[in-house]
């Protein structure tokens, strides 16, 4: 393959944008946007955008068990909590919180706020964000557990 081919085809925009997938997360306006799933990476990776609408609020203290989470913030601020203190993420900030970590995420100001996500190993998380919104309490504690989220009690928050 000549540079040229390979050029040629990664740069077939229109075709990827068709291929991705925004989910809703409720009335708030917040998405969620598959950018690459564990299918296009050979397993390695999945790579989210979140756009946080103002009134978005973020997940409280929790950690998971077969994958880490890193956070790449695109536009606005949010806070990070590193399972001992709260920092301000601005645009081209980052924050890893490997597998085990606890790790939250909140937004202090009613902005917007857009964030790229990226688990590794890759791990489909697109019917947990899909069904997020739809969930009652109960129905949202399984959820959780079944998707490898654990949060931790009145941690940091």
């Amino acid at each position: 393959m000549t540079d040229t081919e390979s050029i040629t085809r990664f740069s077939k925009e229109p075709e990827r944008a068709q291929q991705r997938r925004t989910i809703r997360l409720g009335a708030s306006g917040s998405t969620i946007e598959v950018l690459a799933g564990p299918a296009e990476t050979t397993g390695n990776v999945s790579i989210y955008r979140w756009r946080m609408s103002p009134s978005s609020r973020g997940p409280a203290p929790h950690f998971h068990t077969t994958f880490s989470e890193t956070f790449i913030v695109e536009e606005g601020e949010v806070a990070y909590f590193d399972g001992r203190s709260w920092r301000t993420l601005r645009p081209g900030d980052t924050a890893h919180a490997a597998v085990g970590d606890v790790h939250a995420l909140r937004k202090e100001r009613a902005e917007p706020a857009t964030l790229l996500m990226a688990l590794s190993p890759g791990v489909p998380r697109e019917e947990y964000f899909a069904q997020l919104a739809t969930m009652n309490e109960r129905e949202l504690s399984r959820l959780h557990e079944a998707h490898d989220n654990h949060f931790v009690d009145d941690y940091g928050r």
